[in-house]
């Protein structure tokens, strides 16, 4: 009887720690995800492990966010990112590893997308083609495109793996996207990888 007490009191205090550290993953992401709308870039790599910029430096990866979050040819707007849900936590070394899936919804406006002189038939023809195109280079993503405000509005479902070194107060996180998975075995341990989707 003992035992069984001892197995059910190991497991519910496990499953506190599981979710103690859900909650704190979900702040951090948090704060990387609002470094990211107020366009503080530089902040936003403070939330990424260090093996990223073994790969790619952080002047470049600044570089590239803002020529994709601050562009001079469109306005993009993060709406919002929610964790949707976690993977089975996994530690290698002296580091824990938690997969998750989150939803991430913004808008793109294209200025200038439309010239004056462009009729209806020709704006649905633009509208179309760019959906198309944002769909196909965002595979888990879902494009439309909403005429009244011309903005095309996308909601994706990402995956990512926090990153947390024993000693660390902070989570880091490594967001997956298409571009990156070729990289993946640079960044994060196989046992990790091989969870991924």
């Amino acid at each position: 009887m003992k035992q069984i007490i001892f197995f059910i009191t190991l497991i519910v205090s496990s499953t506190g720690v599981a979710q103690g550290e859900n909650e704190q993953i979900k702040t951090d992401f948090q704060k990387y995800s609002n470094a990211l709308k107020s366009k503080q870039f530089t902040q936003a790599t403070s939330y990424m492990p260090d093996a990223i910029f073994d790969v790619v430096s952080k002047q470049q990866l600044v570089q590239e966010m803002k020529n994709t979050l601050d562009s001079s040819e469109t306005e993009i707007k993060i709406n919002g990112i929610v964790i949707s849900g976690f993977g089975t936590a996994m530690n290698v070394g002296n580091t824990d590893y938690v997969p998750f899936n989150f939803t991430q919804k913004f808008d793109i406006k294209y200025l200038n997308l439309f010239d004056a002189t462009d009729d209806e038939q020709s704006r649905n023809s633009t509208t179309k083609f760019i959906v198309q195109m944002l769909n196909e280079s965002m595979p888990e993503s879902n494009v439309s495109f909403d005429k009244s405000t011309e903005v095309f509005k996308v909601s994706s479902l990402k995956q990512a793996v926090a990153v947390k070194t024993n000693g660390s107060a902070n989570w880091k996180f490594v967001v997956i996207e298409a571009q990156l998975r070729s990289e993946l075995a640079s960044i994060l341990p196989a046992a990790v990888v091989k969870k991924l989707n």
